[in-house]
């Protein structure tokens, strides 16, 4: 198997790489990236014979497409902006497709293009990091087993007991943990999609220690809007994700995004016209803060809940996992959504999804193949089921 990286450099991408670089049936990984700079020490940080780098414009197709040629599965690690760029190149190469997430509106635009994909014989699939990603095999799981899905709820908690004093240190990219702080959000209520505000959707939940007792508020995503398709046979009514980020990191950003440093629009600086976005990302993210802990020590707690009926009685899955994982000396944030993009790469670049064309993750995974994968990484799924007497 052959498989590709755009953004190859970037934070994201590192587990995704690790894990393709330990698996005996991928014989060559691609990095592509602009940062010329960035992908030879990302080169020299893997260590592996596996790995080649090139640099390219990933908004030029044409030269993307000839770079993908040859190789049968790529990821886009960079920005959800650039799917459609990512896919455009897959079309013309005939290469398999998939990505960290398209949000909410991306997502939409990307499924328009299933049979391009299926024409042109080749498989996409939208969102493979851990939201969207394996939530949304969860959602599957559930959803298998019940012979009608009335509601999906998911539920992504995350802490970080080692932050401490003033550190500002993103759980995940913080381009887009900004576009979820500003953006409105979407349910899908009784059928029907509805915009709502930033944080609305409140909702308190005591989870298990080290948690705790924590706020969730509605954030755009991609699984609301994939997964009202995905189960509309299953006769879907209500999805919902809710988000609680670590309370400091949450508070330091509401204070920075409600006082305009979220805005993209530029200002003049001494001369100088730069988006107060672009600084900060500048600052947090390619130059991240001090203060995080030497040893990661940040927690995740993915949960989805499928309602249904099974044999004409109400029933309820509720599929969980706690991660508090940190291979490679990765955090959790970056671990949990870089090593399941390499799950999701080697169900397509190995042919394990057979079906042509584009889809979400709800729709076509194999579960049973996902979760033997998340089992050689010690992440342990749980299921309950509760059914109505």
């Amino acid at each position: 198997m052959k498989a590709a990286l755009t953004g190859g450099a970037g934070r994201q991408s590192l587990g995704t790489i690790l894990d393709l670089i330990e698996d005996r049936e991928v014989d060559k990984i691609l990095l592509i990236d602009t940062n010329e700079e960035a992908l030879k020490l990302r080169k020299q940080k893997v260590n592996s014979s596996k790995v080649d780098t090139q640099v390219v414009d990933i908004t030029d197709v044409n030269k993307l497409s000839a770079a993908l040629s040859g190789y049968d599965v790529v990821l886009n690690g960079s920005s959800h902006i650039f799917n459609m760029n990512v896919m455009d190149a897959c079309l013309e190469s005939k290469t398999n497709y998939t990505d960290f997430g398209g949000l909410f509106h991306w997502a939409r635009e990307q499924l328009k293009r299933h049979e391009d994909f299926k024409k042109a014989g080749i498989t996409g699939i939208v969102g493979s990091g851990s939201a969207p990603g394996i939530v949304n095999v969860f959602a599957k799981y559930g959803a298998d087993r019940l012979d009608t899905v009335e509601t999906v709820l998911i539920l992504d908690a995350i802490v970080n007991p080692s932050a401490s004093g003033y550190g500002f240190v993103p759980p995940y990219a913080l381009n887009t943990i900004i576009e979820e702080f500003t953006a409105n959000n979407f349910e899908f209520v009784n059928g029907e999609f509805v915009e709502l505000p930033p944080f609305s959707g409140k909702m308190t939940v005591d989870f298990p220690e080290p948690y705790g007792k924590l706020n969730l508020y509605n954030m755009i995503h991609s699984e609301v809007a994939t997964m009202p398709i995905s189960f509309k046979d299953k006769g879907i009514q209500n999805v919902a994700f809710k988000l609680a980020l670590p309370a400091l990191f949450e508070e330091r950003l509401r204070f920075l995004i409600e006082n305009g440093m979220g805005s993209t629009e530029k200002i003049n600086v001494k001369g100088v016209e730069v988006s107060p976005r672009d600084f900060i990302l500048e600052m947090f993210e390619t130059k991240p803060g001090q203060g995080a802990a030497t040893t990661p020590n940040d927690f995740k707690l993915l949960r989805v809940i499928v309602t249904g009926t099974k044999n004409g009685k109400k029933t309820s899955y509720e599929i969980e996992t706690d991660l508090h994982h940190h291979p490679w000396g990765l955090s959790n944030g970056h671990f949990s959504v870089g090593f399941p993009g390499a799950i999701t790469m080697k169900m397509l670049g190995k042919g394990i999804v057979k079906e042509k064309g584009f889809f979400s993750g709800e729709s076509v995974a194999d579960t049973d193949y996902y979760f033997n994968e998340l089992k050689k990484r010690d992440i342990i799924v749980y299921s309950k089921v509760v059914e109505e007497l």
